[in-house]
């Protein structure tokens, strides 16, 4: 036996096995999914906080599982970046409509005072302009309304997201359950074998002790 293979028999890794992983582990499932679905700016302790907790209580057995959560778990991602993208639009379509009251080219009459005083407090706050409109008589479901009909094409797509990938996040979540049902099952199976075994023993044995008596 050479020293080469002598060290190499002593656990020193090869050349061809530096970097590889267990199958299962992270770096198997990031080289299949690829990286997390992280922005720019996007809270990244709170993405691992999330997939956490959620593997935990789902309690993967095997890869197929693994890959099963990460998706859940980035759909869900995704579906939260969307609402928070929702009500920005909102926002955008909120600040369009106050413009519009402070312009007077709305259906509701604002005196020309009033007017001044709504773009003053434009540029302090839109939330600032917003309550300046309450009180001059506007109600913040004309607002609202208003404001999506501004931003009427943007919150249609931003839905139609929404609701395709819940209906994704659904189907996976199914699939984990249904997987999570077979496996119990075959477990159930597992112990009834073994009780079947044990308890054919436990007669034969008393059956043999019988016939020796």
């Amino acid at each position: 036996m050479t020293k080469q293979s002598t060290v190499r028999r002593r656990g020193h890794p090869s050349k061809n096995a530096k970097g590889q992983s267990k199958p299962g582990g992270k770096q198997t499932l990031e080289a299949l999914l690829g990286p997390t679905p992280l922005l720019h700016g996007e809270d990244k302790a709170g993405y691992k906080s999330f997939y956490d907790n959620f593997s935990q209580q789902v309690g993967p057995h095997d890869l197929i599982d693994e890959i099963y959560i990460r998706d859940v778990v980035d759909q869900t991602w995704e579906i939260h970046r969307l609402r928070q993208i929702r009500i920005g639009t909102m926002r955008k379509g909120q600040m369009q409509a106050v413009r519009q009251y402070a312009d007077n080219i709305t259906s509701s009459s604002m005196t020309s005072k009033q007017c001044d005083v709504i773009r003053a407090q434009m540029k302090t706050s839109l939330e600032s302009a917003l309550d300046c409109l309450q009180n001059f008589g506007v109600t913040l479901l004309d607002i609202n309304a208003r404001a999506f009909k501004n931003e009427d094409n943007a919150l249609f797509d931003i839905d139609q997201n929404i609701a395709r990938l819940e209906v994704r996040r659904n189907y996976t979540l199914r699939e984990i359950e249904r997987r999570k049902l077979a496996f119990a099952k075959q477990i159930i199976q597992v112990v009834n074998s073994i009780e079947g075994n044990e308890k054919s023993k436990s007669i034969s044995a008393s059956a043999k002790s019988e016939t020796e008596g």
